[in-house]
């Protein structure tokens, strides 16, 4: 289960951006990222595919979470 403040990448077509975790839904699987560039994008779990896309479906950004530093 993703966490607030986890460490991602987010892969988009043409190359990739790192971000942080800023909100979990309890509700429906998702979670709010804010990039590195201040921008905030909404990722949905693709059941199907068991990845985080922008738009749930197999298209659009995915989301890829960083290790832990321990």
């Amino acid at each position: 289960m993703p966490v607030v403040g986890a460490a991602v990448i987010i892969d988009h077509l043409g190359g990739t951006e790192h971000g942080v975790v800023a909100a979990v839904d309890a509700h429906e699987p998702s979670v709010r990222v804010t990039t590195e560039h201040g921008r905030m994008m909404t990722f949905v779990l693709n059941r199907a595919t068991a990845t985080f896309t922008s738009d749930g479906g197999q298209t659009g950004s995915r989301l890829r979470f960083e290790p832990a530093l321990d």
